[in-house]
Order: structure tokens, then C-alpha cells, then sequence
């Protein structure tokens, strides 16, 4: 029940932000490309069920904010059916059909479909062109730390080899390998590596890892064994840090703990992770100097690969950034978002895939309570965000709305490329019986989504 009432309370607001303006620029999409064929748009709505309010614009259009905000649509002139008849049942003018939907050339009524998923694949590359603009597209090098024992070191990896492609994919910076975890699971992959002047190939067969952050969702990846290769340079502190306490500052770099060396910033907690509470002598450089001090860790309590807890030693620091920001011109931020965009639409249809074959559980797809809640927890990051939110669910509803599925973009656009190839369209009876396939099936999705929402609700 509290889980309930904190959808409600907290995350509701920020939902309704998000869907309403996703919704908007995906029916926005239909709307301007059927303006341009010259198609008459009789109701515009953000949302379904009775109009709360709305106005008519000059050309006739209605515009307004239905009761149920879960959606909307754009309503074209003759779009209820092909009968040649309004709504009415009146029979429409010869100046009406000719801005009637169903008389529109196959390829006018496919562009029109195909506009909204498209105006939401669009808003994001825009959205993600503006950050890359201002703010530079994060960049951190693929060259990493092997954990000792680890799935990548048992493949014969080292600490400083540089990753090259992971299972068949060209990997250009960390980010790539982390999603590799989280996208193929436990699957063996293929992986080559740069040592030196050596390109080597070879094969991970990642740890399955399944956890609950601390807003109960359910985390699934495979452990690969890598992290980022950082320098062990001090970034900053977390509260209460015993490092600080001791004396070591933002810039210093540790050199060694106890006489062992600390290559890299990773190396830290295989030194210490069982000295919580005992004195552990840090040798650090500072301004070329080298200096020492005698840290106690803390005790911190952390969660393995599948969730069991233990105990471990911290220092609580943190590590100096690796993440570069490359600057963009106007272009190239372009070129960067529609980059972007193409990689989320890839995982996209690779996720339902392992969705569909059973090689990925179907708890993780989601309905609108675990959209509410990824909005709310993301509103605590602040916009930032709630800004990748919004671009990650706008990639989502575009591509799903592009899937083959009747009462879809994607559904409606098959059946446009049936005719277009047979000359003339499906009968009547075909429509109907794919009408109906495709709404068991989107009813079933429905109905799936929501039985996982409740059951992340009663976690």
C-alpha cells in the first residue's frame, strides 16, 4: 500500500509531465505530416474518455485534454472507417474526401503513420544534440581493470588491455561494455582487445548477477569483471571519510597501501576490503612529494553479484573523474544524437527479442506504474534526470509503436506494404482478423505489464 501511495504522492506529477509531453510530439508527428498531404485533422487529444477542456482552431480542428491522461490521438476526416461516411453516418462531399484519410494514396496514409513514431525518434536525437551541444558528449576510454578471479580475467584479460569489440560489436568507450552487461547477460561473448601492440581475441562467459537497488527494482547483468581503469588520484570524500580524517586531500595520488602498490583506483578495495577497523598505512604523492598516513577503514556493508551482503573495509573516497565531454559543433552534436538514438533502437528491439525467445525474463517489461516510477526516481537527480528520461522513453515509444503489431504504427504500416505491393488492399475480413489479433495482443502486453507493475508495487 505505501508503494501505491508514493506513486500517487511523488512520482505522479513528474509521470503526467513526461507522458503528456511525449504524447504530444508523437501525435504532433501524425498531425503535421497530414496537414502536409492536405488531410483535415478534425480532434486533436491528449488523453481519451470526456474532454476536460480544449478550443477550435481556425481550420476546424479541436484541440483538448481528455479525463484518462494515458495516451491520445489524432482523429483525421473519415478515419473512423472507409465507408465514404462521417461520423454521422452522412456521406461526405467530393471536397471532403479529397481530405478524407481513407482516400489518401497508400503512400500519403503511410507517411502520416509513420510521422508519429518518427517525430519521437526526432525529439530525442534534438534533445540529445542540445546536451552534446552545451554540454559535450561524455566520452571514457575503454581501457580497463580486471578483477582478480574474475569472468574476464579466467579469459586471459589484463589490467591496461583496451577493449576493441564485445560480441561482434565495436566498443568506442566504457559505456559500451557496461551496456554490453546489462543487454546479454550471462551469453558468452566474443571479445578483442588491444595489448600494446598485440590485437588478441578471446571469449567472457560473464557471472549472471541479479540484485534490488534501494527502490526495489530488480537489477539483471552479467559481470564481466571489468571496470574503468582509473587513476588512483583522490577526487573527493564521502561523509565521515577516515581518509580525510588522516589527512589526504582532493589531488593526492596513492602510491601504496601497507607497502602494496595501488596501480589503479579498483586495486583499493582488493587491499583493504578485509582491514576493516585496523590500521593501514596510505603512501600518497602530493605537489611531487611523497607523504604517508595512517588511515583506519570503516566498515561499510555492500551486496555481492547476487545480493548477499558482507562486510568490507572503505576509505570513503572518491576517484577523479575519467569522463571526457568532446565538444560538438551544431552537426556534430547532430551526427552524435542520431548516433545515440540508433544504438537505443538497437537494445530496443534486441531486449523484446530475448523478451520474446524466453532468454530474458518478461518481469521487465513494464506499464505506466513503473513509468511513473522511473520518473520519480529519476526527479531526484533533478532534471538531468528526468531529461534522460525523457529521451529514453521517447526513443521507447517510438520504436515500440514501430513493431508489426495490428492497432500500431508499425501494425497499420504492414498492412500499407501488403498493399502496396498487392495493388489494392487487404479485404475487410483480413483487416478485421488482424484488428483482433493485434488487440489480444496489446491487451496482453497490457495486462503483463501491469501484473509486473503490481507486483514491484507489493515488493
Amino acid at each position: 500500500m505505501q508503494g501505491l501511495i508514493s506513486v500517487f504522492t511523488n512520482y505522479l506529477p513528474y509521470f503526467l509531465l513526461v507522458l503528456t509531453l511525449l504524447v504530444f510530439v508523437h501525435e504532433y508527428g501524425h498531425y503535421w505530416v497530414g496537414r502536409r498531404f492536405g488531410i483535415h485533422a478534425e480532434v486533436f487529444s491528449i488523453g481519451f474518455g470526456p474532454e476536460l477542456f480544449g478550443w477550435t482552431d481556425r481550420n476546424g480542428t479541436r484541440w483538448k485534454f481528455s479525463a484518462v491522461p494515458l495516451g491520445g490521438y489524432v482523429k483525421f476526416l473519415g478515419d473512423a472507417d472507409a465507408s465514404s461516411g462521417t461520423a454521422t453516418g452522412e456521406e461526405l462531399s467530393a471536397a471532403d474526401r479529397k481530405r478524407a484519410f481513407f482516400a489518401q494514396p497508400v503512400h500519403a496514409r503511410a507517411a502520416v503513420v509513420f510521422g508519429g513514431p518518427a517525430a519521437n525518434l526526432l525529439f530525442a536525437v534534438l534533445l540529445l544534440a542540445g546536451v552534446y551541444l552545451v554540454a559535450g558528449e561524455p566520452y571514457s576510454p575503454s581501457t580497463v581493470a580486471v578483477q582478480p578471479d574474475g569472468p574476464a580475467a579466467r579469459a586471459g584479460l589484463r589490467t591496461g588491455d583496451e577493449i576493441v569489440t564485445l560480441h561482434g560489436k565495436r566498443v568506442e568507450r566504457f559505456e559500451d561494455i557496461h551496456d554490453a552487461q546489462f543487454l546479454y547477460l550471462a551469453r558468452p561473448m566474443a571479445v578483442e582487445y588491444r595489448r600494446g601492440n598485440q590485437l588478441l581475441r578471446s571469449e567472457i562467459v560473464p557471472q549472471f548477477c541479479e540484485r534490488v537497488d534501494r527502490h526495489k527494482n530488480t537489477i539483471r547483468y552479467g559481470d564481466m569483471g571489468l571496470e574503468q581503469l582509473v587513476r588512483p588520484v583522490v577526487g573527493g570524500f564521502t561523509a565521515n571519510s577516515p581518509a580525510e580524517a588522516a589527512g589526504l586531500k582532493v589531488g593526492d595520488l596513492l602510491i601504496a597501501i601497507d607497502g602494496k602498490r595501488v596501480d589503479h583506483f579498483s586495486r583499493i578495495p582488493e587491499l583493504i576490503g578485509d582491514r576493516a577497523g585496523q590500521q593501514v598505512v596510505v603512501s600518497y604523492d602530493r605537489d611531487g612529494r611523497r607523504h604517508e598516513a595512517t588511515v583506519v577503514p570503516e566498515q561499510d556493508r555492500v551486496l555481492d553479484c547476487n545480493g548477499a551482503e558482507r562486510m568490507v573495509g572503505r576509505l570513503r573516497i572518491r576517484p577523479a573523474s575519467v569522463t571526457e565531454f568532446r565538444d560538438h559543433g551544431v552537426f556534430g552534436a547532430l551526427g552524435a544524437g542520431v548516433k545515440s538514438v540508433v544504438g537505443m533502437t538497437g537494445t530496443f528491439f534486441t531486449s523484446m527479442g530475448q523478451i520474446l525467445v524466453a532468454s530474458r525474463p518478461v518481469d521487465e517489461l513494464g506499464g505506466p506504474i513503473r513509468i511513473a516510477k522511473a520518473a520519480g526516481e529519476a526527479s531526484f537527480i533533478g532534471w538531468v534526470g528526468i531529461l534522460n528520461l525523457m529521451i529514453a522513453l521517447s526513443v521507447v515509444l517510438g520504436v515500440f509503436n514501430l513493431l508489426p503489431v495490428p492497432m500500431l504504427d508499425g501494425g497499420h504500416l504492414a498492412m500499407y506494404a501488403i498493399e502496396a505491393l498487392r495493388g489494392k488492399p487487404l479485404s475487410l475480413r483480413m483487416q478485421e482478423y488482424g484488428l483482433r489479433l493485434g488487440f489480444a495482443l496489446v491487451i496482453g502486453m497490457t495486462l503483463l505489464a501491469t501484473f509486473n507493475d503490481i507486483k514491484l508495487l507489493l515488493k
